[in-house]
């Protein structure tokens, strides 16, 4: 038993591919992330229906970084992080601001909502994605979805 123990524990862990880009605090620089989330899906092959509901999402989650957490600041950056799992992405977007509660953040669905023209980001991301997860400063999410 000993024997087979030990020989476990020699065995490397694998992690999943990961993969990283940091942006400025810039609209323009969506047409960047699109070619990197691009090149993740060509690498593993992965379908294009789940390309354009990740690239949606992301897309959100960097809007929302770039004008409610970096304040439209440009030399603060947002990190945007792939980990490519076996039917699965795991994508986190973090920003530089002061992060939010998402218990403050009004219910776009709402009748006193339904007709703004901003306001749902989190929203579209909680929909298209499988699940959705915040740090506790806010300034931080990431969401799953499968492929």
């Amino acid at each position: 038993m000993q024997a087979i123990f030990e020989q476990y524990q020699e065995q490397p862990v694998i992690e999943p591919p990961r993969y990283i880009l940091v942006i400025k605090s810039s609209q323009t620089e969506l047409k960047r992330v699109e070619i990197f989330l691009r090149e993740i899906f060509t690498a593993h092959m992965l379908p294009e229906s789940c390309f354009n509901k990740s690239l949606l999402c992301l897309s959100e989650a960097i809007v929302n970084s770039i004008v409610h957490g970096n304040k439209n600041v440009l030399h603060k950056e947002i990190k945007v992080k792939v980990d490519c799992l076996t039917h699965s992405l795991v994508i986190s977007v973090t920003d530089e601001g002061e992060g939010f509660d998402l218990e403050e953040v009004p219910d776009p669905t709402s009748v006193e909502n339904i007709k703004k023209e901003s306001g749902r980001g989190i929203h579209i991301i909680k929909t298209l994605s499988n699940s959705v997860e915040f740090n506790k400063r806010g300034n931080s999410l990431q969401f799953k979805i499968l492929c």
